[in-house]
């Protein structure tokens, strides 16, 4: 099965230690719990769903979406996780605007005339961690967000969960088994890209079991 992990800085494996690349990131852990599938990493810092940042403008997912599909096509699986940098003030957006942002995603994937030569991916939308609230304590990192910010990412999973009813898309949120590093707020460290991986893994073996 090919699986494609769509994402931002948290699927990218930003290390909040450092700022370099996390080798054992949870798409990469997700590779060795499921060794006979094929993930595919798509992660990007600062990459949003439909917000567009005019100095950044490669980052606005929905922009790049349909290319991004069609150069991994065909994909057995798509799993989204974004949201958290439309979260960010110069975007002035709350939780129900995220979700219609996942409802994009989710029509665009889910679009027949994309897939013409191939079978519709099955999505699996996975609401993101949220921002710890002591982020407010690191000024360089909680300049990006305000406590609107922190307050709308706790809304983000419930939000989300109705748009993917409505779509009948597969749902989970990755609040339930990882958190935010203390040390930024906003990113995972190693612990928790383990434990989000081994959460990935048992609802993709749920979604398929026999």
């Amino acid at each position: 099965m090919r699986i494609l992990c769509i994402g931002d800085s948290n699927t990218w494996g930003y290390n909040p230690e450092n700022g370099q690349r996390l080798e054992k990131r949870w798409t990469r852990l997700l590779r060795e719990m499921l060794p006979e599938d094929e993930i595919i990493e798509e992660g990007l810092c600062g990459r949003t769903l439909i917000s567009m940042d005019r100095e950044k403008r490669e980052r606005c997912g929905i922009d790049s979406l349909n290319v991004l599909l069609m150069s991994h096509m065909p994909v057995d699986l798509v799993l989204v996780m974004l949201g958290t940098n439309e979260l960010k003030t110069v975007f002035h957006t709350n939780a129900r605007f995220i979700a219609r942002g996942v409802r994009e995603f989710i029509r665009t994937i889910k679009n027949p005339f994309l897939w013409e030569k191939a079978y519709i991916p099955r999505v699996l939308v996975i609401s993101p961690i949220l921002l710890r609230d002591d982020i407010r304590e690191r000024e360089e990192f909680y300049a990006g967000f305000d406590e609107n910010s922190i307050e709308q990412s706790r809304h983000m999973a419930k939000e989300i969960e109705k748009v993917c009813g409505t779509y009948e898309v597969d749902f989970m949120n990755a609040a339930d088994y990882a958190k935010a590093s203390g040390i930024d707020g906003i990113h995972m460290d190693e612990e928790n890209h383990r434990e989000l991986a081994k959460a990935v893994c048992e609802k993709i073996n749920e979604l398929y079991k026999a």
